[in-house]
């Protein structure tokens, strides 16, 4: 019983904390007549992708880039 409640508990600390890695989204998508997949990071990456089974790529109309930190100087 400890054990499912350590393994409960970690899974739930990860998805909270830092969320999972495959559901972010990328700037482009692959385009296909049965699904669509947002999840490429670059344009060769997806037509790589869609050359194996067809479908077209484009880009991502709801990507959003992740916003660059600013370091701040001080005088």
């Amino acid at each position: 019983m400890a054990r499912i409640l350590t393994i409960v508990g970690a899974l739930a600390a990860s998805t909270l904390l830092g969320g999972w890695g495959f559901d972010r989204q990328g700037s482009y998508c692959h385009y296909d007549r049965e699904f669509t997949n947002c999840g490429y990071p670059s344009l060769a990456a997806c037509v790589e992708s869609a050359r194996g089974v067809g479908g077209n790529c484009q880009p991502n109309p709801l990507y959003v880039p992740d916003r660059e930190t600013r370091r701040q100087r001080y005088r």
